[in-house]
């Protein structure tokens, strides 16, 4: 969803004819230096007291850390900072702990997405603006200042920084400055998994992806003499169609030449799951198993993110994004729980169209027969939508 709501702000700045620079930042072992008095301290400016307060207290305070090697163990060092990892309750400590970062890089106009310890902020800009390089520079000082503040440690080798524009092979003519060292403009950079590139084409993340798949898939294919076809099934779609499914909300309106590479590693699991031969069509082999094909995949991916969103099942950042339909008097169509269309003025590009969550989003949710759009549950949702989505994708 983080990556939803960052790839359709960044296609709505693209279709304006903006340039902006994603700044990925990387903070050093962030989880391993939250320091307790601070977040404790925070805590409590939430309004969050009494036992409550020394329940956390206790389950931050009183650790200790050492090294064993085989039957030899170091001395006890204790564990004056830190959350511990693997916990549930640890992550959003952490995200408490770093929510005035985002209200420091917002107040200069900048936004910004935390996921974890994974922060990413981004500033578009008129191409020709002689006020971005001051501006965004001053919002990294003031991160970094923030950051050692706060007892966390930035680093600058390690951040990236993509930009995306229409002409993004000319560059901007200078690069944002992190505690003194310039930050190259990258070709393309990894944002929570997903390979993302100056023009989003996302041509790099499917050719990745693709590829281990392929990879998995051969490995997996050493296995049929000993596992039965449910088993095979279990594995195929742990180490290969999870990959597929992974942040597919994004291929949503891809080019048919790049979606096309995820479109054959689907039909290459099929076959080997159903024992068919190479030339066999890919359709009833689908149908066989009962798989949607990967473009309907995709779209049951974002209807179900546009449910929980209208739901409040999902962020709120989501349910920004879209708006539900209001008609100026008293129509049929007051009851269909249907979704408002973004302006066709506001989508130029074909890319932000067919790709960006909102505009995608309502028009995929307008499809929808009334009767799933209004399903009571989130259960009930998907099992609707992908009963209409298999009849949409091999009867009609």
């Amino acid at each position: 969803m983080a990556l939803v709501a960052l790839v359709d702000d960044l296609c709505r700045e693209l279709d304006r004819g903006s340039v902006t620079l994603l700044v990925l930042l990387d903070i050093s072992a962030a989880f391993d230096t939250i320091d307790h008095g601070i977040l404790l301290g925070r805590l409590s400016g939430m309004g969050l007291g009494g036992t409550v307060l020394q329940w956390l207290q206790s389950f931050l305070e009183g650790r200790s850390q050492l090294v064993k090697l085989g039957d030899t163990c170091s001395d006890p060092w204790p564990l004056t900072c830190g959350v511990p990892q693997g916990s549930i309750l640890s992550p959003m400590l952490f995200n408490i702990y770093m929510k005035p970062l985002g209200e420091v890089i917002r107040s200069f106009g900048v936004r910004c997405h935390l996921y974890a310890d994974d922060t990413q902020l981004y500033y578009s800009f008129p191409p020709n603006s002689k006020e971005a390089p001051r501006i965004l520079d001053q919002c990294l000082a003031a991160v970094l200042a923030w950051m050692r503040a706060n007892k966390l440690k930035l680093n600058p080798d390690k951040t990236e920084v993509l930009q995306v524009s229409r002409t993004s092979d000319r560059g901007i003519g200078w690069q944002p400055v992190l505690d003194g060292v310039a930050l190259p403009l990258k070709a393309q950079v990894r944002s929570l998994g997903v390979l993302l590139d100056s023009a989003l084409t996302l041509e790099a993340q499917v050719s990745a992806v693709a590829g281990r798949a392929f990879a998995q898939l051969k490995l997996v294919r050493q296995l049929r003499p000993y596992l039965e076809k449910s088993d095979l099934t279990m594995v195929v779609h742990a180490l290969v169609t999870s990959r597929l499914d992974y942040c597919n909300a994004l291929y949503v309106g891809l080019p048919l030449k790049t979606a096309r590479k995820l479109q054959l590693v689907q039909r290459s699991a099929a076959r080997f799951l159903t024992g068919a031969d190479y030339r066999a069509r890919s359709t009833p082999l689908f149908k066989e198993l009962h798989w949607l094909p990967f473009i309907f995949r995709a779209q049951f991916k974002v209807q179900v993110i546009t449910y929980k969103a209208l739901k409040g099942l999902g962020p709120t950042y989501l349910r920004d994004r879209i708006s539900p339909y209001e008609p100026a008097r008293p129509l049929r169509s007051s009851g269909e729980a249907l979704l408002s269309l973004p302006p066709t003025s506001q989508l130029r590009l074909v890319g932000t169209r067919e790709r960006a969550f909102s505009a995608v989003a309502p028009w995929l949710w307008n499809s929808l027969p009334r009767e799933i759009r209004q399903a009571p549950t989130l259960l009930s949702f998907r099992k609707s939508l992908k009963t209409w989505l298999f009849q949409k994708a091999f009867v009609d």
